[in-house]
């Protein structure tokens, strides 16, 4: 019993690590949270968009060194195609991305190299607005 109970507890508080989310409106607004519990994987030095079954993003962002703390996740929001600072646009390599098209599915992905799996979010442009859908197990970039 005593097992059981230790075992219910740690899953309370395990890892959840970070989360994205997608705004309403387009461009999209991206914001992160990295959980109450959260002590790893909370930091990101890539931020991409990607057009559903590409392996080739829309949109890359990337830092130096990892940027984002478990304290600053739930302040940080990135317009797409606007690199916040301390980022530097990736892909394309100059210019704005490609704007979001009605009825494509797309991808968002927040990670490092170092863990996975990636904190991500697919989405749809439906009646000119954001519409989030369920991620997938095969998600990661």
């Amino acid at each position: 019993m005593a097992t059981l109970i230790l075992v219910a507890g740690l899953s309370l508080v395990s890892c959840k690590g970070l989360r994205v989310y997608v705004g309403k409106t387009i461009p999209p607004n991206f914001t992160f949270s990295a959980g109450m519990f959260a002590e790893c994987c909370t930091d990101f030095d890539t931020f991409a968009v990607f057009e559903e079954g590409s392996k080739m993003p829309l949109w890359r962002i990337v830092a130096s060194k990892q940027i984002l703390g478990k304290s600053e996740a739930d302040s940080l929001t990135i317009h797409y195609g606007k690199a916040p600072d301390r980022v530097q646009q990736e892909i394309p390599t100059s210019g704005e991305p490609p704007p979001l098209v009605e009825e494509k599915q797309y991808l968002a992905v927040a990670g490092s190299s170092s863990y996975v799996p990636w904190a991500r979010v697919r989405f749809i442009i439906k009646d000119n607005q954001i519409v989030s859908l369920p991620t997938q197990p095969h998600d990661n970039p």
